[in-house]
């Protein structure tokens, strides 16, 4: 069934500050982006705020059949898999530093199914909530997203509804959300993530720091006075 819902989009509101993060599952940097995001809106206050996160697939050809993190480095990148077991041991390092859970034990596979599931999580306003809770488990290595279950799982956690979530999966319902994710980023120049947008006009690229997020979402809301 193709999926003819209106997609929907964050208009600016008077007064309220949209933050929106185009970001994917696999992504380490987006991981930690986002974790470092949260603690920029906590510090400078979360009162009028919408933080919406956005689909974005950094690798779309990748294969329905997970394949472990040295395989896919070795494949897409050419690295052997020493190199590729060290970069991931740096990233481990640098993300538990910051109180993450990382494991190299994960799997990769395509993301765009999680994607619509998050589409739908968004229209039902528990996007963030169920993103991150999928993102951090399988940095974990608690979960394998890519399996429908474990992914419902999560879902139902989250408030969503289960039969809902698997009729979703089921067929190619809000793909057509994830494509016009897909397209603004095009249009706004992004060739990787996580990139965040403030209130459609101020925009970070890459994983800042705490202080750098922090300083965009101060200068976003003094714009807005």
């Amino acid at each position: 069934m193709t999926d003819t819902a209106t997609v929907k989009t964050t208009a600016p509101v008077a007064g309220r500050l949209t933050v929106e993060v185009w970001t994917d599952l696999g992504c380490p940097w987006c991981y930690l982006g986002i974790h470092r995001l949260r603690h920029a809106v906590d510090r400078t206050g979360t009162a009028g705020i919408t933080l919406m996160l956005r689909s974005f697939e950094l690798d779309p050809d990748a294969s329905a059949e997970p394949m472990t993190i040295p395989e896919i480095f070795t494949r897409k990148h050419g690295l052997p898999v020493q190199a590729a077991m060290q970069a991931e041991a740096a990233m481990r390092d640098r993300v538990a530093a910051e109180g993450l859970p990382f494991t190299t034990d994960r799997l990769h596979a395509n993301s765009f199914d999680v994607h619509r599931v998050l589409q739908l999580a968004n229209r039902r306003d528990a996007g963030t909530v169920f993103f991150e809770t999928v993102q951090k488990r399988f940095f974990a290595g608690e979960i394998n997203p890519y399996d429908h279950a474990s992914l419902n799982a999560v879902a139902v956690e989250v408030g969503l509804d289960g039969d809902e979530v698997r009729t979703v999966l089921a067929g190619d319902s809000y793909a057509q959300q994830v494509r016009h994710d897909e397209r603004r980023a095009r249009q706004l120049g992004v060739t990787g993530v996580p990139f965040v947008l403030l209130d459609q006009r101020f925009a970070v690229a890459g994983a800042q720091s705490i202080d750098a997020y922090a300083q965009a979402i101060t200068r976003a809301r003094e714009s807005l006075s």
